[in-house]
């Protein structure tokens, strides 16, 4: 057996019960109210039934809380457990209806925020993956001229090692032209 199961007392499993119990009546009262048939015409008997349902589920409602209450009042440990016990900022602000702020209005906003935050996530990620393949592009642009510019230093050592010194205007010179030069130069 857990610790955690050895010490639920059996007021917090009252408790428990309660609050599940009150829950469950909310949630019929809700579908309740979800529910509520319109009349047709002048009838108003089907108000008069629907409401007399409500009414009853209100009461049931407001029985069960006092249960819930009850069971508070008669275990001051569990009352000072519960007490002590530190709530989320965001579920509090969920259950703070003053000022008109409804909890389903509340997820709502939370799951939007989360959303916006994610698009402006995948933007800055395509953002990055674009400046990172302009970059690889950039390295492998200069990476070229680095082997191209090693290559020519190569070749100029070569022929300065052969004796062969080559001008630039020589090497501007067009085909025909050069090889004149080399016959004339033997």
């Amino acid at each position: 057996m857990s610790t955690q199961a050895s010490a639920i007392t059996p007021a917090a499993k009252t408790l428990q019960e309660r609050l599940h119990e009150l829950l469950t009546r909310l949630a019929a009262t809700v579908e309740l109210i979800k529910n509520w048939k319109e009349s047709d015409g002048d009838d108003a008997s089907i108000h008069v039934e629907t409401t007399t349902k409500l009414i009853a589920a209100i009461q049931a409602v407001i029985d069960t809380t006092k249960k819930v209450d009850g069971v508070m009042k008669n275990d001051a440990e569990l009352r000072a457990s519960l007490q002590s016990c530190l709530v989320p900022l965001d579920l509090l602000d969920l259950l703070d209806h003053g000022n008109g702020l409804n909890p389903d209005c509340f997820s709502r906003a939370l799951l939007k925020e989360a959303l916006g935050q994610l698009a402006g996530l995948k933007r800055r990620k395509l953002a990055l993956e674009m400046l990172g393949a302009a970059v690889q592009t950039g390295l492998r642009q200069r990476g070229k001229k680095e082997k191209e510019t090693a290559s020519e230093s190569v070749k100029r050592k070569r022929e300065e090692d052969t004796g062969t010194v080559k001008t630039e205007e020589a090497s501007q010179e067009p085909p025909v032209k050069k090889q004149n030069t080399a016959d004339s130069a033997t």
